[in-house]
């Protein structure tokens, strides 16, 4: 299998078109910013070349990034600026890094690789070390990566304590626009984070050691017509006494996805004492009451824990995942404020992940997360929409990213499990009739 090749062309740092005001100097996170990392986290796009492609283009390419940037920062100062403390971004235009770079692949060999994981990391600036030197503390890090056919890949990488997925997507929407002159498309960010759940004085999080050797990824697709058939499934088999007249495509591939992991790891390990457990993200914007403006940055989601003993079957683990959804969404939420009762259901939330996290060892965690329903292959930058959207590099074991297929009604899943576990999973009868395995993308 060829090794591909990447080369660094430049790496700047992009500034403000304009100076943030004084007054606008010492950005507040929210109190959900400070218990994440400051981590970058990194989302893909895949562009094919435009028509009347040449070599020359590539400068233009990155020329039209920076620019667009450059204006965009004045209206998202906090991506420019630093962290002070756990609690505060020091607004002072030190800027954003945007890398370019050039890869000896065209983009259709390069997305067949065997390995996507692997090869990721040669898009994906965090992994440099000569970038990290010059841009760690930055918020943002982009790289432009062009291939040999004209194709390209961009890799944005946000700190994961300034914000979430939804606050990625405000972003990408407001800089693409400017980059195609769409003035009238320019999202405007709204920072409500502060005043929604105001920060407090917390010690930094811990270091997190979590190698990457120690998971095997793979990506499974599962088609629209497959989910209509789980659905009914579910729906032809279920308790009589459950009240559930519908689920979602996400629900029901999360549920299988669950459910064959965690057969996987109990054949494995078959200890009594051994249990299972998952954290799965909830949009918080919609939810809230009132609900926040839907260009909200922060990190407005809410992770809501699940606990399993022994085995569980399809059906009962989607029921229950259901129930414990409708009853955080329909009751809880609404409690989510900025007063007593709310600081207090953050923080009790919170210290049931952390109890949960000390169970290390006797129980499985698994980590799901949603990206579905986000519009990110809507991202055209002026040389066309993505042909290809995903998630980076993912570096944690037992981890669950579900994002859509272009045609947005499919599900493509990231699945990151031990080796051995893996290796069992693959050939579960379940996934093997709902989910495909690696299949051709640009197909």
């Amino acid at each position: 299998m060829k090794t591909h090749k990447v080369e660094i062309l430049s790496r700047d740092l992009v500034k403000p078109s304009s100076p943030t005001p004084a007054h606008l100097k010492d950005y507040k996170l929210c109190l959900l910013d400070q218990f994440y990392p400051e981590i970058h986290c990194g989302i893909i796009f895949f562009y094919t070349s435009p028509p009347n492609w040449d070599k020359n283009d590539d400068k233009n390419y990155c020329r039209i990034l920076k620019n667009s940037l450059s204006e965009t920062l004045t209206d998202f100062y906090p991506i420019a600026g630093r962290f002070k403390d756990t609690s505060t971004i020091d607004c002072n235009d030190e800027g954003a890094c945007v890398v370019e770079a050039k890869l000896d692949s065209n983009l259709s060999d390069f997305l067949s690789s065997d390995d996507l994981q692997r090869e990721f990391g040669k898009l994906n600036p965090s992994f440099d070390p000569e970038t990290m030197e010059l841009a760690s503390n930055c918020i943002l890090i982009a790289q432009l990566t062009v291939f040999e056919c004209g194709g390209s890949a961009i890799c944005f990488c946000l700190k994961h304590r300034f914000c979430d997925l939804a606050s990625v997507v405000v972003l990408l929407k407001s800089w693409s626009a400017r980059a195609r002159g769409g003035s009238a498309e320019i999202a405007v960010p709204s920072f409500v984070g502060s005043s929604f759940l105001a920060p407090q004085a917390l010690p930094p999080l811990p270091e997190t050691d979590n190698p990457i050797e120690n998971r095997t990824a793979r990506r499974l697709v599962f088609e629209a017509s497959k989910i209509s058939a789980l659905k009914k499934k579910f729906l032809a088999e279920k308790n009589p006494s459950t009240e559930i007249d519908s689920v979602s495509r996400v629900e029901v591939v999360l549920a299988l996805i669950l459910k064959s992991a965690i057969s996987a790891a109990r054949s494995i390990d078959k200890s009594p004492a051994k249990k299972s457990s998952f954290l799965s993200a909830v949009n918080l914007r919609r939810r809230t009451a009132p609900p926040l403006p839907e260009n909200s940055i922060g990190n407005l989601i809410w992770g809501i824990p699940m606990e399993v003993e022994g085995e569980i079957g399809f059906q009962e683990l989607l029921t229950d995942m259901k129930r414990e959804t409708t009853t955080f969404c329909n009751e809880t939420v609404r409690r989510v404020r900025g007063d007593e009762e709310g600081y207090s259901l953050v923080f009790e939330s919170m210290k049931k992940q952390e109890e949960i996290l000390k169970e290390t060892g006797l129980l499985d965690l698994y980590w799901c997360s949603s990206w579905c329903r986000f519009s990110v292959y809507e991202v055209d930058f002026g040389w066309g929409k993505p042909v290809w959207v995903s998630s980076g590099i993912l570096s944690s074991q037992n981890l669950i990213v579900m994002e859509d297929t272009k045609c947005g009604n499919g599900i493509q899943a990231w699945v990151t499990l031990d080796p051995q576990v893996m290796a069992i999973f693959e050939c579960d009868e379940d996934i093997v009739s709902f989910a495909s395995f690696n299949p051709n993308i640009l197909a």
